[in-house]
């Protein structure tokens, strides 16, 4: 790994420190939002412990996780759709300005062998 940063963090009042190539300000974010998040639950649910209160917001975070990369395929074949579809287009415009230009010359040249 390169240019590994130690970053110290602190989430539900247990301190870490984290080794990462991540931004500092970003991962005490994270960490910020994770212990918010355990702290959340922790007071609406005053008889969790603290590795449930863990356990459910590691279920939680997955969750969205696996959302949002059942999200991301999704756009990545919409987008693979797009670009079949936009190169199709683009033939189909080739082809249509190759017979455009044909034509032309065709009509030129009548114009020409009539007089017109």
């Amino acid at each position: 790994m390169d240019n590994l940063n130690k970053v110290k963090i602190e989430v539900a009042g247990a301190g870490y420190t984290i080794a990462t190539t991540e931004q500092e300000g970003y991962v005490r974010d994270l960490a910020k939002e994770m212990s918010d998040d355990i702290d959340s639950l922790m007071v609406r649910n005053p008889s969790l412990s603290m590795n449930d209160a863990l356990v459910l917001c590691a279920i939680a975070y997955l969750s969205e996780y696996k959302k949002a990369e059942a999200n991301c395929d999704h756009i990545r074949s919409q987008l693979k759709e797009y670009l079949g579809d936009t190169a199709r287009a683009r033939m189909e415009a080739d082809d249509a300005n190759r017979r455009a230009d044909k034509l032309a010359k065709e009509v030129e040249e009548l114009r020409r062998r009539y007089g017109v």
